[in-house]
């Protein structure tokens, strides 16, 4: 995703606007998919070490 710098008095258009909304929103929706995933990871990590100090 671009970075995009804003000034003072920069106003954006309503199209504009809904554009970046959307660009945003679907940002937003891929990485909290890319946090499930790692939670799941961390979580599975997480076990397998349980596991193996009950082992011992």
């Amino acid at each position: 995703m671009g970075f995009i710098k804003f000034t003072k008095g920069t106003s954006l258009s309503d199209k504009d606007r809904k554009a970046l909304q959307k660009l945003l929103t679907d940002e937003k929706k891929k990485l909290q998919s890319a946090l499930k995933e790692v939670d799941a990871s961390l979580s599975i990590l997480g076990e397998s070490k349980k596991a193996k100090k009950k082992k011992k």
